[in-house]
């Protein structure tokens, strides 16, 4: 009777488990029609921009990359959102650089830019400080490669070819035109786009994008164009060999546990190789590609992490941006993945979209409670380091604890947490979650006015990769 009993239990735990998840899954399939429908309009927008770009400056190669989410199929739609493409737009740059150094050393903008040395094979010697890119001599202006110029012509040809292309007067124009048009006079139509315009970047002087905005398909969409160097930089393997003293109380909590080789394809990564976008004053690495193939390998076991890590960033945008605003971007919560990946690369603990997301909340919760978060491919840069004002610095730090005993409150029970109500003053489940929940709801009663500020502030982050 008793085993019954616990049976009946354990059967209604695991329809609460999938009640819980049901609710942040079912969309995903609706969300990957959409993705379908729209992607081959923007891939024909963006397609015909870029020509039009190369034509007006020989600087750029024609080429544009899908990167980011998108790419890598983890974009979670949040209603009355927009849908994000993010592109790297390669540039022609043919002087190799190397990496002699990774430290951190007096910024000097002046050597942020890089030479153009046509003739020369030997690569130009730079150092990395953070993810900026420095030359060891300052380059003569006349034969350099400034960021500030190159987003400023990008820009200027990006808009000329809006100007000059006509995507407005040919949708006007579209209801005019009868069944005998000729194909050659409907070439440069992109069927179900409309309203393409060029983002205002005043208010964004180190945005290291273009950005536009259109309808597609009668869908609002932003498109990030982003000039990049490809390949140029010899950093090899360089990220594999960094410093992770950090990670020291991981190890010491963790006590007894081996640390076995994570699933993916090490070599494979490294070969997609690094990109170099103009940021500010300086070029600044991006890992967009070796991120891609390093989610392409991540669940070579058969685990869920890809499954998991998209719950959680729902579990973000839905409920945590709402109720604190942006403190943890979606670039975040992939970092988190790599670094669980790497300490918990068992089976077993990606076995299950559940088991997923519990191992992505312990290495969350970790980062969270040490503010620090690196960078998985330069250990040197600490994610939640927002380099603001002191008082803005203290109220992102807030809003970190926050977030802490909340991902505290939900590894106690995944299942119940996401059944809540968020009437915290009610909370059902077991008792160790109802007191958690009682305690979490005292620290939000008391910094409410902190969380009100933050919202209202919007202070802007930095992130190390577009995403």
């Amino acid at each position: 009777m008793s085993g019954e009993s616990q049976g009946g239990a354990r059967g209604s735990g695991e329809m609460e488990k999938n009640e819980a998840f049901y609710h942040i899954s079912s969309q995903a399939a609706v969300v990957y029609l959409i993705w379908q429908e729209i992607r081959k309009p923007v891939d024909a927008l963006v397609k015909r921009i870029i020509a039009e770009v190369s034509k007006s400056h020989n600087l750029f190669t024609g080429e544009a990359i899908l990167v980011g989410s998108r790419a890598q199929d983890l974009h979670v739609q949040v209603q009355s959102c927009s849908l994000d493409y993010d592109f790297l737009v390669p540039i022609r740059y043919n002087t190799n650089l190397i990496l002699t150094s990774c430290q951190f050393c007096k910024l000097d903008t002046q050597k942020g830019c890089l030479p153009v040395c046509r003739s020369s094979k030997t690569p130009v010697p730079a150092n990395l400080c953070g993810n900026k890119v420095m030359v060891h001599q300052t380059p003569e202006p006349e034969n350099s490669l400034c960021p500030h110029y190159v987003m400023t012509e990008f820009c200027r040809c990006v808009q000329e070819a809006l100007a000059d292309d006509p995507f407005g007067r040919e949708q006007e124009q579209r209801q005019d035109r009868d069944a005998s048009t000729r194909q050659s006079e409907r070439r440069k139509f992109v069927p179900g786009v409309s309203n393409v315009k060029l983002k205002d970047m005043n208010n964004k002087p180190k945005c290291p994008a273009v950005q536009l905005s259109a309808e597609v398909n009668g869908r609002l969409v932003s498109i990030d164009l982003v000039p990049s160097i490809r390949n140029k930089e010899e950093v090899s393997k360089h990220w594999l060999k960094l410093d992770l003293s950090w990670l020291s109380d991981w190890w010491d909590r963790e006590q007894g546990a081996k640390q076995r080789k994570p699933t993916w394809n090490i070599t494979e990564i490294d070969k997609t190789g690094t990109y170099l976008v103009a940021k500010g004053s300086y070029w600044r690495l991006t890992f967009s590609l070796a991120e891609t193939q390093l989610l392409k390998d991540i669940d070579a076991d058969g685990g869920c992490r890809w499954l998991a890590l998209r719950k959680l960033k729902k579990i973000n945008m839905k409920q945590w941006v709402p109720r604190y605003g942006k403190v943890l971007t979606s670039y975040h919560l992939k970092t988190v993945l790599f670094w669980a990946s790497y300490l918990n690369p068992e089976t077993e603990n990606w076995a299950t979209e559940l088991d997923g997301l519990g191992t992505l909340l312990k290495v969350l919760e970790f980062c969270l409670e040490k503010r620090h978060l690196p960078s998985y491919f330069l250990h040197s840069i600490n994610l939640f380091d927002w380099h603001r004002s002191e008082e803005e610095n203290s109220l992102k730090n807030r809003m970190l604890e926050v977030l802490r005993l909340e991902v505290r409150l939900m590894r106690c029970s995944p299942e119940h947490y996401l059944q809540l109500s968020y009437d915290l003053a009610k909370p059902q489940g077991p008792g160790p979650f109802i007191q958690r929940a009682r305690e979490f709801d005292d620290f939000i009663t008391k910094h409410q006015k902190d969380i009100d500020e933050f919202k209202e502030r919007e202070i802007p982050e930095e992130s190390e990769s577009r995403d």
